[in-house]
């Protein structure tokens, strides 16, 4: 297979699986936390937040790609000629917030470009800048494109709050359940067989 076609299906791959992830995580989180909910798209509780964070700093453009077009297809009821531009710069905000925050980290050396070398510390404050920098830039869009019903100075806070804690909750249960993981893998491994030397005659 030509490597570019490779590398083509590759980066399609990921943007399904980060798409399709993201939805039903957000699917996971209407069903669990939907009393959380402060008005819609800004959640106290919300774990699609942690999947934003793993995706991006897993995969990249594509995890980001993925989180947009996941958005793209949560929203789809509300497409029309009117909101169209709302929901592209939301769906657009949602995915890229935090590839800027991880480009920009990344480039001022506060974060690794190696996940294997990611502290605590660095980590924290990944979620924290993009926690922020994602609740920002959504009040900013939604007050710049008139969405109803959005008043920046207070919906900020709970959506600030509601990535930071979504995140942390993810990352951290998956920081549990990695032993777990690393040992169920372990098992399914095969047993190197021990080389037999030929009978003797």
């Amino acid at each position: 297979m030509n490597l570019r076609v490779r590398q083509g299906a590759e980066m399609a791959v990921m943007v399904a699986v980060s798409a399709l992830l993201y939805v039903e995580f957000f699917r996971l989180n209407d069903i669990f936390f939907s009393s959380f909910e402060h008005i819609q798209g800004v959640n106290w509780v919300f774990l699609p937040a942690g999947f934003r964070v793993l995706l991006v700093l897993g995969m990249g453009v594509p995890g980001a790609t993925g989180i947009l077009l996941g958005n793209c297809w949560l929203d789809r009821a509300h497409f029309s000629d009117d909101s169209l531009g709302l929901l592209l710069a939301t769906a657009l905000v949602s995915g890229f917030t935090p590839w800027c925050v991880k480009w920009v980290m990344e480039k001022k050396q506060l974060l690794s470009t190696q996940l294997q070398k990611l502290t605590a510390q660095s980590l924290l404050e990944f979620v924290l800048a993009y926690a922020i920098c994602n609740a920002l830039a959504h009040q900013l869009v939604w007050w710049a494109m008139k969405r109803p019903s959005t008043n920046p100075w207070v919906d900020v806070w709970p959506m600030f709050v509601g990535d930071a804690v979504g995140a942390l909750v993810i990352l951290y249960t998956l920081k549990l359940l990695l032993p777990a993981l690393f040992g169920l893998s372990a098992r399914f491994k095969l047993k190197p067989q021990a080389k037999t030397k030929p009978a003797d005659r």
